[in-house]
């Protein structure tokens, strides 16, 4: 397990992003994660909708080169499954507008969640407390609400 680690919230939405930044395919990914109302994913990209509309949240990360089980260490609230294809070396969690180098861990944004190199991955995203305060600001002086773990593995396992 990698983590947790703070990271940047954004317009209600962060990535997972593989090198070059396909900023074009965004939007289509954000429909999708519209569809089970927590996170889609593609090549080279997968996007997660926060609770939160801007601010600080929490995000651990499990890598494996085999298939994960649900984790029921938490009172997770909601959990989406979906592949991503990784045709680059490396893919990152990515912040909407950037990171906050004063209020961030920033070696959130370091690991490599294509860790197996190019090709076909799993993710399992989970969330909980996104619903604590819906549309609002994670102001720094409070406790952090949102908390997210996303299980990675290759999708040949």
């Amino acid at each position: 397990m990698k983590g947790p680690y703070r990271f940047s919230v954004a317009e209600n939405q962060f990535y997972v992003l593989g090198d070059g930044d396909p900023g074009h395919l965004k939007n289509r990914t954000i429909t999708a994660a519209g569809n089970n109302g927590l996170a889609a994913g593609a090549k080279d990209h997968a996007v997660a909708i926060a609770g939160i509309s801007a601010g600080t949240a929490v995000i651990s990360f499990g890598l494996s080169p085999t298939r994960l089980d649900p984790d029921e260490s938490q009172p997770w609230e909601d959990i989406a499954e979906f592949d991503y294809t990784s045709t680059t070396e490396t893919a990152h969690l990515t912040a909407c507008m950037g990171p906050d180098e004063e209020t961030e861990d920033m070696e959130v944004y370091d690991v490599d969640l294509a860790f197996a190199g190019p090709g076909d991955y799993h993710m399992r995203f989970h969330a909980r407390c996104r619903g604590i305060n819906p549309d609002g600001v994670q102001e720094d002086s409070e406790p952090i609400a949102e908390h997210y773990l996303l299980p990675v593995w290759p999708a040949t396992a």
